[in-house]
């Protein structure tokens, strides 16, 4: 757009010319190990959901190295990574006035990395012209002896629009813990021309040591931090742990060669019975150890292996295992919840057979006996059905899907034949362990439904101690005549040859055919072709071998069969019998699941690379004279090739501006006063879309803060606007202050109270505990001012809580340090010291037996070309076998240019050591200088503290202090604020006369009373009672009347 004639100058921008580069060296603990390692190489390492490499190992991500170890015994150290280190965030603006402190605990810790920088460094003149500028900061250490510098630090000269940081390493102190403290040097901005704000990002321990990690497949990366505005999420594509498989089967092909000997290998493998094969008898990370020389029942495992790897449609018209898991188990959790999640990933519940731990599977099987009304406790079999809130009839199955960044999707199966029979949805929720197959989930959920709809009966049975020929898990078959209405099983009286005669009569049409099972002399039921039935008597078109006399039998034909049930529990009674509780069981459930997914479309098979998301996304006002321009960012999850941006500016849900670049900004201009929403999302070279973020921008001046939140601190008061009102471009607040003076005409603000400045937030200090501070605030962008809103605020006046800052903020103090610290009885280590610094003194001393007397007389004096130290000591002392008494008093003076600081401390002590303790008191009195401030101090250390006034040449204490507690004969005081009075014997007003003026609370008389002194009015509080008095006329009485 064109600007309009006139005079004027175009101002002087100055280019970013601040540059950094940062690498970010970390180590994932990945699994426990051996595993076998990332799926397609470079492929299987992601950044922020982005392969590192796409499939024909062009990178997707430059400014990466990576290596890994498969977590066997005897790995070895990944190379370039001779130190091991642990990054702790910080994340905080450092004020002048407000240095942040941080302590480090770790006694390995060698050095330490300090993540420094700006949020933006420029300055500009009133005409808009830019240059270059500075900061310093300052980084120091205490380690128990005070504060000592180890590094200033100078960002720049230079100019930098966002953020900017830099890494600085110091050695870490012998001593730990140690506390470290970053400062700013440089005075904190108060004009809009100067951004300069400081900040400190983080702070990395490290420690010297190169580790293996035997037994732990680990990761290490190198990244260039450039592309990254925070830690970049690392995910990883594995084939995990090798565990243990038969010897004749290969992982790949999922065969089976032959007859297995029980006999395993280590191999990789996603067949889930192995997997948990493996979790339960592992010592190391399983429950092996627990298990001890029980272990598993291997050979149930192989045959439910077998049975996962079997080969099912996968939807798509291709075919899949049965039953894969892939999972990370990343939290630690029960036992029995880990291996129930796991066995539910082929149908199985382990279970106790008594011996050993085993599994069972819900997949058809041959019946493992026959119950029939003869063979039962009473003849009697008790069924009910389920309820029906517990016959679903769709389910929502959660799994996680490769082709979508390894997103967890949701998988909707439902039965449409049973919604319209119940009359609506009745939904089950679940998920998949381990699950990335849409055909699997597909088939657990169908599973439910078909199990649900076919199985809806259980039965219950009891049974003698014969009747014990099965185990929970196993299928049974339930000849009941009482439900089928005919007989289909009982015991047999009579066998000659294939002749069978029976306990009663069996209904037999000609036209039937059918099958007679008996229980053989294997122990297994046999079942044989009916010839023909008459009656009681059955022929047989075989002899039935092993059939005996009184044997139990069953009968199923064309038009009526048996049924088949599960087991679930087996449990005795008081009377030694056997309770029986089975579920219903429908062996073709199977085939309508393995046979019934059919997906539309064909399954994705190309290299899905995920659009990243936007992040950051903001809006920022650009200073231009001539018209309103806007400037969007963001920032995007990972660096991708051949990704642009599409920029969209809505207005009542209409586009009203569009655009699209391969930047990560945009800027656009000529938009009207106004609310509006910007998006941005990713597009690939193929035009597809990612997801749009969106930000809120309204463009005009902005509206007046609602409300003013009111933080009091100590010494400080700290003011939080916030506006209900949406926000418009870069709104910002200006703080004004008036002190303890309300300011009455509100026009009159700019002229009588103080500019702190503007900020979103503002905290001021060096404020008197219980007064009344006045403060005005409005809001205030590039287009406008709001009005003032008008706030009060007072710091905190609990005592006993400013004692507790005021105490921690004095212990760093030089100055009390001093005081807390004994006279130094050590005159010849003091002599020593001196000569060190070729510093005069003076020495004399007597002794007579144990007695000693010695007097020290001590001058140093030190100058650099940017140091300077003078210091005087002189002491006297007497010695006494283990006794002692000393009295020293010390001058010292110090100036250091490099840190800005300086210091002078006079202290005087005295102490006397006797019978083993140590009893000290001094004075202190001391100027400090640090980060640009000046306090000044005078401290005692004494266990008594009196004050005398030489009244008629005696000394009379007007004033003691001893433990903590203060004493005074009298005190006049203004004003005072008090947490907690306690009165022992009365307190008055000046101006009180019994009955007729002032008041009185006498502790001792258990006493209140106040009069207006006018009138005589006034009220008389006893432990008796309470009197009013009205114009001289006692008017209320309450309590004790008596008299009256």
């Amino acid at each position: 757009m064109g600007k309009g004639g006139g005079g004027g100058s175009t101002p002087s921008l100055v280019d970013d010319n601040l540059k950094n580069k940062q690498f970010l060296n970390i180590i994932d603990l990945v699994s426990e190990g051996p595993i076998e390692g990332p799926v397609g190489g470079m492929q299987g390492f992601l950044l922020n959901g982005t392969p590192i490499v796409d499939k024909q190992g062009n990178p997707n991500i430059r400014g990466v190295e990576v290596q890994w170890r498969s977590g066997t015994q005897s790995q070895s150290p990944l190379d370039g990574f001779p130190f091991v280190e642990k990054e702790i965030p910080v994340n905080v603006e450092v004020k002048k006035e407000t240095p942040i402190l941080r302590t480090v605990s770790d006694q390995e810790v060698d050095r330490i990395r300090f993540t420094l920088g700006v949020s933006a460094l420029v300055k500009q003149d009133n005409k808009g012209n830019q240059e270059n500028t500075s900061v310093q900061m300052l980084v120091e250490i205490n380690a128990g002896s005070g504060w000592v510098t180890e590094k200033t630090i100078t960002i720049g000269p230079g100019k930098i629009s966002g953020q900017y940081l830099e890494s600085h390493i110091i050695n870490a102190p012998k001593q730990k813990p140690f506390q470290i403290r970053v400062s700013r040097l440089t005075d904190d901005s108060k004009s809009d021309l100067l951004k300069n704000g400081t900040v400190w990002a983080s702070y990395t321990e490290i420690t010297d040591a190169k580790f293996s990690y035997p037994n732990s497949a680990v990761v290490g990366m190198r990244i260039d931090k450039s592309q990254y505005g925070d830690t970049p999420k690392r995910t990883y594509h594995i084939k995990g742990l090798i565990v243990q498989v038969p010897d004749n089967y290969d992982p790949e092909t999922r065969s089976y060669n032959g007859i297995w000997t029980g006999r395993f290998k280590p191999a990789w493998t996603d067949n889930p019975a192995w997997i948990f094969y493996d979790l339960v008898t592992n010592g190391r990370y399983g429950i092996g150890s627990v298990m001890g020389r029980f272990g598993c029942d291997r050979f149930a495992l192989y045959a439910i292996a077998r049975y996962c790897d079997e080969m099912v449609s996968d939807g798509f018209g291709g075919k899949e295992p049965r039953f894969t898991f892939n999972a990370y188990i990343t939290s630690q959790r029960k036992a029995k919840d880990v291996i129930d999640d796991l066995a539910s990933v082929f149908r199985g519940m382990p279970l106790w057979d008594g011996v050993q731990l085993t599994c069972f599977q819900d997949r058809p099987a041959d019946p493992e006996w026959t119950y029939t009304n003869s063979n039962v406790i009473g003849g009697k079999f008790n069924y009910t059905s389920t309820a029906k809130s517990a016959r679903h009839n769709a389910v929502e199955v959660s799994w996680i899907n490769p082709d979508n960044g390894w997103k967890e999707e949701r998988e909707f199966i439902q039965d449409d034949g049973q919604i319209i029979r119940f009359g609506g949805l009745n939904v089950k929720k679940v998920t998949a362990f381990g699950c990335t197959s849409r055909g699997q989930a597909h088939r657990v959920g169908k599973w439910i439904l078909e199990t649900e709809k076919l199985e809806t009966e259980s039965v219950t049975f009891t049974t003698f101690r014969e009747g014990i020929n099965c185990l929970p898990s196993d299928i049974i078959e339930i000849a009941d005549d009482s439900f089928a209405g005919s007989k289909v099983g009982g015991r047999v009286l009579d066998v000659v040859g294939s002749r069978v005669k029976t306990d009663a009569p069996i209904k037999w049409s000609s036209g039937d055919k059918g099958y007679f099972a008996y229980l053989g002399g294997s122990g297994k039921f046999i079942r044989t072709e009916i010839s023909s039935v008459d009656g009681d008597i059955v022929i047989l078109k075989s002899e039935p071998a092993g059939l005996q006399k009184f044997g139990v039998f069953s009968v199923s034909k064309n038009t009526l069969i048996t049924r088949m049930f599960r087991v679930l529990t087996i449990t005795e009674d008081k009377d030694g019998n056997y309770q029986f509780n089975c579920i219903l069981h429908e062996p073709k459930k199977e085939r309508i699941v393995d046979d019934g997914v059919n997906f539309t479309g064909n399954p994705s098979a190309q290299n899905t690379v995920r659009i990243p998301d936007i992040e950051r996304l903001s809006v920022a006002y650009i200073n231009d004279s001539s018209q309103v321009q806007a400037r969007v960012m963001w920032a995007m999850t990972t660096a991708n090739r051949n990704i642009s941006y599409v920029v969209s500016v809505y207005k009542d849900d209409k586009v009203v501006l569009t655009g699209e670049t391969s930047d990560l900004e945009y800027y656009f201009n000529g938009l009207a006063a106004g609310e509006y929403l910007v998006g941005v999302r990713g597009k690939d070279k193929n035009g597809m879309l990612g997801s749009e973020s969106k930000v809120l921008m309204v463009i005009g001046a902005p509206a007046a803060p609602s409300f003013i939140s009111v933080e009091s601190g100590f010494f400080e008061v700290k003011l939080i606007p916030h506006i209900s009102a949406p926000h418009t471009l870069n709104t910002e607040f200006e703080f004004w202050f008036s002190g303890e003076q309300r300011i009455t005409n509100i026009n009159n603000i700019e002229q009588e109270a103080e500019f702190l400045g503007r900020a979103k937030v503002w905290s001021k200090g060096q404020l008197k505990p219980g007064h009344d501070y006045w403060f005005y605030i409005r809001s205030i962008n590039e287009y406008g001012k709001s009005h003032f809103i008008e706030e009060k605020g007072q710091s905190n006046n609990h005592a006993d809580e400013i004692f507790d800052v005021v105490q921690k903020e004095l212990e760093d103090s030089a100055i009390i340090k001093g005081l807390q610290s004994q006279a130094n009885d050590n005159f010849e280590a003091i002599i020593n010291n001196a000569n060190n610094v070729y510093g005069q003194w003076g020495y004399w001393q007597r002794e007579n037996g144990v007695m000693k007397a010695e007097i020290i007389d001590v001058r140093n004096y030190t100058v650099t070309e940017t140091t300077a130290l003078a210091e005087k000591l002189d002491a006297v002392q007497v010695k006494a076998e283990d006794g002692l008494a000393l009295a020293q008093n010390s001058i010292r003076a110090q100036w250091d240019m490099a840190s800005g600081q300086a210091s002078v401390v006079h202290d005087m002590k005295v102490r006397i050591r006797y019978n083993g303790e140590d009893y000290s008191a001094g004075m202190v009195i001391g100027a400090e200088l640090k980060g640009g401030q000046v306090n000044t101090l005078i401290g005692f250390n004494a266990q008594q503290f009196a004050f005398y006034n030489p009244v008629k040449k005696s000394m009379d204490m007007f004033m003691y202090m001893k433990d903590g507690q203060v004493f005074m004969r009298e005190a006049f005081i203004n004003q005072a604020w008090l947490n907690s009075v306690v009165v022992t014997d009365k307190m008055q007003s000046e101006n009180y006369v019994p009955g007729k003026q002032g008041f009185i609370l006498d502790a001792k008389a258990n006493k209140f009373e106040f009069f207006d002194g006018t009138t005589t009015n006034g009220t008389g509080i006893t432990a008796g009672g309470i009197k009013v008095y009205d114009n001289n006329r006692l008017t209320v009485i309450i309590g004790d009347i008596s008299g009256y």
